[in-house]
């Protein structure tokens, strides 16, 4: 597979330190308000990239962290809890990193490798900035903040392709006392009064936030590890300074090999914000429509453009799952009616080699999309119809090769029938067949409207009748 490198703006053969071993690390959330469809978009793209490598037989050690402490979510305490705010603030990072998991799951997000916590490892953080100061990278300011300093390590610019000189031209002056250049960043930031703090040689206070991942990824992954991946708008300054840290610390070009980055998304041609109003929650997208519509949504758009959401997509991405849903339900009834031999060839192979060659390059899901959406549609309009004539293991092949297509882009997770419901069907389905032998046309109708009014749809080929199951 080749996937584009952020670091050397080329497509380059995905190649693991470790073979058959991929370990990578996502820039999580900062919980201090409701995940949205933007962070959704980046979730669901690493979660099939991962679906993707497994696959191929890899095993994935994906990280994704919580930046459960800073300054939004102090500040949103402060809104919520007023005076108590510095008794009360976690409650704050854990009901939206709750809501994280509560939406990751309806999104059949696969769970990750670990989900490291700031404020569950301040300690090694600290731990990192004595030895910055020790290596002559990072220095204290009056107040007791301790700054990186950026000019001390060579090549900086070299992730976001942008030079030291003309980022110090362009640069605004911060308001923090003490700082040798303005683009020196915090590695401790010192204690406020009314703010949560922790213990340091310093002065009570708290991590910077571009340390935190270098130190949570590192711990969990080794240097260096196979890729480190995020949102577009991560480039610069966070993972810039990610790499600058660990420069400084190991003594390493990079600590990842391979940076990938997801594009914007855009609403009505703007990218959302919550000044412009447009901030569409995976809460409410979620609540009208299937996780599955929103994964093939995502998947219409490729990772690294940007995207345009709409209600209107999830519209067309909901037809969609409602005919990937049909040609499973249909082919997996109809296995069961096919020949001993193969009496006429079934054209499906094309299908699969264009969606693996899709991913294969650069990850092209919607490519990867189309094909599965044009198998399913080959199912029904010709496998279904020829099925006597196909083998029985050229059926399990089709029915096989479409769910692992599936899989890797995380639809049809809902395939699963109850099997009392299952049982149901079956049994009113064998009765109108017997109804339609002896042309009973009005009684076989009625029973068709009755399961189309439980969601059930039933499709006639010839004296054949299969049923796909409205998932709710």
């Amino acid at each position: 597979m080749r996937i584009y490198n952020t670091a050397t703006r080329q497509l380059e053969e995905f190649v693991t330190y470790t073979p058959r071993l991929a370990r990578g690390y996502v820039c999580g959330i900062t919980p201090y308000d409701s995940v949205h469809v933007g962070h959704g978009r980046v979730y669901v793209f690493f979660d099939m990239f991962r679906r993707y490598l497994e696959a191929q037989g890899y095993e994935v050690r994906l990280v994704i962290n919580f930046t459960d402490i800073d300054d939004k979510i102090i500040n949103r305490a402060r809104e919520e809890f007023g005076a108590e705010a510095y008794k009360r603030w976690r409650e704050v990072p854990e009901r939206y990193i709750a809501e994280f998991f509560e939406m990751s799951k309806r999104l059949f997000i696969k769970p990750a490798y670990a989900y490291p916590k700031v404020t569950e490892n301040v300690e090694d953080m600290v731990s990192w900035i004595k030895a910055l100061v020790e290596k002559g990278y990072a220095y204290t300011a009056p107040d007791g903040s301790v700054y990186f300093e950026v000019g001390k390590v060579p090549n900086y610019g070299v992730l976001s392709r942008q030079r030291i000189e003309e980022l110090m031209a362009g640069a605004r002056v911060e308001p923090e006392p003490g700082k040798r250049n303005p683009l020196d960043f915090a590695l401790w930031k010192s204690w406020t009064p009314g703010e949560p703090w922790w213990q340091s040689p310093w002065c009570p206070g708290r991590p910077g936030w571009h340390l935190e991942c270098v130190v949570m990824s590192t711990k969990h992954l080794g240097v260096p590890f196979d890729f480190h991946g995020g949102g577009a708008d991560l480039i610069f300054p966070h993972h810039e300074n990610e790499i600058a840290i660990a420069k400084a610390y190991f003594g390493v070009d990079n600590f990842a090999r391979y940076w990938i980055h997801v594009g914007y998304l855009t609403v009505r041609g703007e990218k959302m914000s919550k000044s412009l109003g447009n901030v569409v929650t995976l809460r409410e997208a979620l609540s009208k429509y299937s996780g599955e519509a929103l994964r093939l949504a995502y998947a219409m758009s490729h990772y690294r453009k940007p995207m345009e959401f709409s209600f209107e997509l999830l519209d067309q991405a909901e037809e969609m799952v409602k005919t990937l849903y049909t040609a499973y339900d249909e082919l997996s009834q109809a296995v069961a009616d096919a020949s001993d031999e193969d009496k006429e060839k079934l054209e499906y192979g094309k299908y699969i080699e264009s969606f693996y060659a899709a991913l294969e390059d650069d990850f092209s899901t919607p490519q990867a999309a189309q094909q599965l959406y044009g198998l399913a549609r080959y199912i029904i309009s010709t496998v279904l119809h020829r099925i006597d004539k196909a083998s029985r293991q050229t059926a399990i092949d089709v029915l096989t090769q479409y769910v692992k297509m599936a899989d890797i882009l995380g639809v049809l997770e809902r395939r699963e029938i109850p099997k009392e419901v299952e049982e149901v069907i079956k049994a009113v389905v064998e009765a109108r067949a017997r109804l339609r032998r002896e042309k009973m046309y009005q009684l076989a109708d009625y029973l068709r409207e009755r399961l189309a009014g439980i969601g059930v749809e039933l499709h006639d080929f010839g004296q054949r009748t299969y049923y796909t199951y409205k998932r709710r």
